[in-house]
């Protein structure tokens, strides 16, 4: 008759367990789950911060090469700008550089022209003039002599009148292709006298290069009234 009651109390007991069982599970499980809610929400807030932050730092970094890019496209410009700036420069240098060779060379070439067509000239005057010293006859050539000399006296001094000769002057040089006669001796001795005052003295010397005609040196004066230099005059004008 015990054991009955026994069970019964012992079922009793046992669903009592279950139920105080089911009922702490079921608290725990809601604790675990509102836990498992906070950790939930908190995990999205801790994701939503992180988007946040990565978005930002997206855009700094997008910021960032932005500038860079831009602050690189500036160097470069003004890199090339001054490689250009410098190019100009170097080519305008150059082209000066060039120019002035140029202006040298040509300075150079013309220069070496005038020499070798003044050292043409002379070797033509002494070609000319040996020429008429071997093969016009000795008379013919003091007639020649004869009638510059003439003209000289009587149109030459023009000139000389007209010129600023310095008062010092006390002696004048008279080269001659042939000795002078005594009127012609006469007539250039007095013409020089009026012209440079009676006080000069003549010095006179024979120089058959010189083709025909006299030449007078008055200081830094000279008087070329030769064949030789007609004949120099008419190459240069040819």
């Amino acid at each position: 008759m015990f054991i009955v009651p026994l069970i019964i109390f012992q079922i009793f007991i046992f669903v009592i367990l279950v139920f105080a069982l089911r009922k702490i599970m079921m608290k725990n499980v809601v604790s675990a789950t509102r836990h498992i809610n906070e950790m939930g929400q908190d995990y999205d807030k801790k994701e939503e911060e992180i988007s946040r932050r990565f978005e930002e730092l997206k855009q700094e970094s997008e910021e960032t090469v932005r500038k860079a890019q831009q602050e690189a496209q500036e160097l470069k410009a003004g890199i090339i700008k001054e490689a250009e700036s410098e190019r100009d420069k170097m080519l305008k240098q150059s082209r000066s550089q060039s120019d002035e060779i140029i202006k040298q060379a040509d300075k150079s070439r013309q220069l070496l022209l005038s020499e070798i067509d003044e050292r043409i000239a002379k070797e033509a005057v002494n070609k000319a003039c040996e020429l008429i010293q071997e093969t016009l006859p000795e008379q013919l050539k003091q007639n020649v002599h004869r009638y510059w000399v003439k003209e000289l006296i009587n149109a030459g001094f023009s000139e000389l009148e007209r010129l600023r000769i310095p008062k010092d002057i006390d002696e004048v040089k008279i080269i001659s292709a042939f000795n002078l006669d005594e009127e012609e001796r006469k007539n250039l001795f007095d013409k020089l006298k009026n012209t440079l005052g009676s006080g000069v003295k003549f010095k006179e010397e024979i120089e058959p290069k010189v083709v025909a005609g006299i030449i007078i040196t008055i200081g830094s004066l000279v008087l070329d009234g030769s064949l030789r230099n007609k004949i120099k005059e008419n190459i240069r004008n040819a």
